[in-house]
C-alpha cells in the first residue's frame, strides 16, 4: 500500500506540480479564470502547456511501471480491501499509467490534452481539479470504462440546461457526491455535497462565474507585481480568506460552507474561535502573514528535456518577523544555494552562529508578546512561553562562535567488488567562519585523535591522510586547504576544484539549508551498494537509476519573507 501511495504521489507530482503559463490562446485561458471565486483559499494553475508524456518518461513513469512485482502486489492488496469509490480510485491511477505509451496513445485514451493546462481550486469547501480535454467524448468514455472496472455508476443530471455527471456509492461519507461535466474543451471535476446549493453546484462544475473572480478581481496580477513573481504559473494560500472561515459564519463562500456542513450545530472547538476578539485578532494576523505565493518557469522543453525553476515564498509584513528571520541565515556556496549541481550528491547548512540566540530572541519575543486577546491565541501564547529555546541555543552558540556554514558535496565514489570499501572518491567538506583557523583549532583541542593536525595557513593546504587511517588504508589522498574564511577538506581532482573556488568567496548571509542530487549517479551508487550486500535491488530504485534528474533545492529568506526555490533537470 506504501508504494501505491507512493507511486500516485509522484504522479500527481508529475501531473500537477508544476505550473506554467502560455502566451498562446491566453485569452481563452484568461476566460477560464473567470469561474474561479476570488475568495478561494486555495489556487494553483498550470499555464503553459507540458508535454505530460515526455516529462513523466524522464522521471521514470511509463506503463512499464506498473509491472514492478512490488507495486503489483500493494495494487492487488487495495483492490480486494477497497471501498467503491476506492475501487475507482485505482482505475483512474492503472489507467493513466498504461495511456502514457506516447502522446497520441495518451490523448486517445483519456482524452485529456498531453500538451495541457489544468487549474485546482475551491469553491467554499469544494475542492475542483480542471483538465484540457484533447476530445471531450473520449474523456467521458475513459471514465465509463473506469466505471465498468470498478463498479461505480453514475446518474445524469442537469442544470440550468447543462448536462453534467453525479458519482455517488453507499460507502462514502453521508452527503458527498463527485460531479463531473466538460464544457468549453475542459473536463471539470468536483467533490460536493449535496446540502449545497444549485448555485454552489454550478460555479463548482465551471458553468457559472461568481460575480468577483480571478479574471476581474486583479489578485494574480498584483501578487506578481508585489512579489516580483515569474508568470509561467502561479498558486497561492490565502491565510485571509482562512481566517475569515474560521472566525465568521458568513465572511465568505467556506465560512458558509461549513455552517451547512455542521448543520446549525458547530463544534465548541471551532466557536470559540468566532468572537468579536478572535476576528481582529485573526484579520490582524493575516494582514501581517498573508499566506504563501508560489510560482514556477519552464526554462526549457525540447527534445524530451526539460529544465524547470520554481518558488515558493511565504510573505511577512513584519519588520521584527523579517529582521530576526534575516538574522538565522549565514553562509551556503553559491554554487550549492538551491541550485542543479554536477556532483553526486551536496547538503549545505548555513546559520551564524553567533547571531542564532538574538535572531530567535527577536522572533519568539515578537510572538509571545503580541498582544491578542483571542482565548485560543492566548492558551497558545502561553505553551510557547513555557517552552523557551533560547537556554539552548545560547549553549550552541558557545561551542562554535564565529561558525557561518557547512558543507559536503559527494562527486563521486566506486567500491572495490572483493571488500565494499570505497576504492576511489572525490568529495569535499567545508567549513566557513569568521576566522576558521581559530574554530578549528578549538575543535582540534578537545578531539584527541586529531591532536596531530598543523593547521594551514590561510592559502595553503597539506595532506591529512595520515590522521584518518581509514583514508590512507584506502589509499586516498585527503588533503585540507584553508582560506582567509573557509577550511576545506577534499579528495579528488573534481573536488579540488571546487575547493579552489570556493576559498576566494567572501561570507554572505545568503541561506539557511540548500540540498541536491544527481538522481542517475546517487541510486546507482546505492544499487551497487545494495547489490554487494547480497541484497536484491527493489523495483523503485532500478527506476531511478534510469531517471536521468537532477533536483536542487534551497531555503532563506529574503526581502519579502521565507522563500523555498527549487531548479529541476530531467533528459530521456
Amino acid at each position: 500500500m506504501r508504494k501505491t501511495l507512493i507511486a500516485a504521489a509522484v504522479v500527481a507530482a508529475g501531473a500537477a506540480g508544476y505550473y506554467f503559463l502560455s502566451k498562446q490562446d491566453s485569452q481563452a485561458f484568461h476566460a477560464e479564470l473567470a469561474y474561479v471565486p476570488a475568495d478561494t483559499v486555495l489556487f494553483s494553475g498550470q499555464f503553459k502547456a507540458l508535454d505530460m508524456v515526455s516529462y513523466l518518461a524522464t522521471v521514470g513513469i511509463t506503463p512499464d511501471y506498473l509491472k514492478g512485482e512490488d507495486l503489483q502486489q500493494g495494487l492487488a492488496v487495495l483492490q480486494q480491501q477497497a471501498p467503491a469509490a476506492g475501487q475507482f480510485a485505482l482505475a483512474l491511477f492503472e489507467g493513466f499509467i498504461n495511456a502514457l505509451g506516447s502522446p497520441e496513445q495518451f490523448e486517445r485514451e483519456t482524452g485529456i490534452a498531453n500538451a495541457s493546462r489544468s487549474l485546482f481550486y475551491l469553491v467554499g469547501a469544494a475542492p475542483v481539479v480542471r483538465l484540457e480535454l484533447a476530445n471531450e467524448q473520449a474523456f467521458l468514455s475513459f471514465l465509463d470504462n473506469l466505471g465498468q472496472r470498478s463498479g461505480l455508476s453514475y446518474q445524469d443530471a442537469s442544470l440550468n440546461g447543462h448536462s453534467f455527471r453525479r458519482y455517488r456509492t453507499d460507502d462514502a461519507p453521508e452527503g458527498f457526491e463527485l460531479l463531473v461535466s466538460t464544457e468549453r474543451g475542459w473536463a471539470t471535476i468536483a467533490l460536493h455535497h449535496h446540502a449545497l446549493s444549485d448555485s454552489h453546484r454550478l460555479q463548482s462544475l465551471a458553468l457559472e462565474q461568481p460575480a468577483k473572480n480571478l479574471a476581474n478581481s486583479g489578485k494574480l496580477e498584483n501578487y506578481v507585481k508585489q512579489y516580483q513573481l515569474k508568470t509561467d504559473g502561479l498558486g497561492f494560500f490565502s491565510t485571509e480568506q482562512l481566517a475569515l472561515a474560521l472566525t465568521t459564519t458568513d465572511g465568505n463562500q467556506l465560512a458558509r460552507d461549513l455552517q451547512l456542513t455542521f448543520n446549525g450545530e458547530v463544534p465548541e472547538a471551532l466557536q470559540s474561535w468566532q468572537t468579536p476578539a478572535c476576528r481582529t485578532d485573526m484579520q490582524m494576523l493575516a494582514q501581517t502573514w498573508p499566506g504563501m505565493v508560489m510560482d514556477s518557469e519552464l526554462v526549457t522543453q525540447a527534445n524530451g528535456q526539460f529544465h524547470i525553476r520554481s518558488k515558493m515564498l511565504l510573505p511577512t509584513s513584519s519588520k521584527v518577523a523579517l529582521e530576526g528571520l534575516q538574522g538565522l541565515q549565514g553562509f551556503i556556496p553559491n554554487a550549492l544555494n538551491g541550485k542543479v549541481h554536477s556532483s553526486m550528491f551536496y547538503l549545505a547548512l548555513g546559520t551564524e552562529i553567533s547571531q542564532l540566540t538574538p535572531s530567535v530572541s527577536k522572533i519568539w519575543a515578537g510572538m509571545t508578546d503580541l498582544s491578542v486577546s483571542c482565548e485560543p491565541l492566548v492558551a497558545i501564547q502561553e505553551q510557547m512561553k513555557a517552552q523557551n529555546p533560547l537556554m539552548m541555543l545560547a549553549m550552541a552558540g558557545m561551542a562554535a562562535n564565529g561558525l557561518q556554514g557547512f558543507s559536503v558535496t559527494i562527486n563521486g565514489f566506486s567500491l572495490d567488488p572483493a571488500t565494499g570499501q570505497p576504492n576511489q572518491a572525490d568529495a569535499l567538506v567545508t567549513v566557513s567562519a569568521d576566522n576558521p583557523q581559530t574554530l578549528a583549532a578549538n575543535a582540534i583541542a578537545m578531539t584527541p585523535m586529531l591532536a596531530g593536525i598543523q593547521l594551514p595557513a590561510a592559502g595553503e593546504e597539506i595532506s591529512v591522510s595520515e590522521v584518518f587511517p581509514p583514508a590512507a588504508m584506502l589509499g586516498l589522498d585527503l588533503r585540507l586547504k584553508a582560506s582567509a574564511n573557509h577550511l576545506m577538506l577534499y579528495v579528488g581532482d573534481k573536488a579540488k576544484a571546487q575547493a579552489t573556488q570556493l576559498a576566494s568567496e567572501k561570507l554572505t548571509k545568503n541561506g539557511i539549508m540548500a540540498v541536491g542530487a544527481d538522481y542517475k549517479q546517487f541510486f546507482s551508487a546505492l544499487s551497487d551498494a545494495a547489490a554487494m550486500s547480497g541484497q536484491p535491488v527493489p523495483d523503485e530504485l532500478k527506476r531511478m537509476m534510469d531517471s536521468n534528474m537532477q533536483l536542487g533545492f534551497g531555503f532563506g529568506i529574503e526581502q519579502h519573507g521565507i522563500v523555498f526555490n527549487t531548479e529541476l533537470k530531467t533528459s530521456r
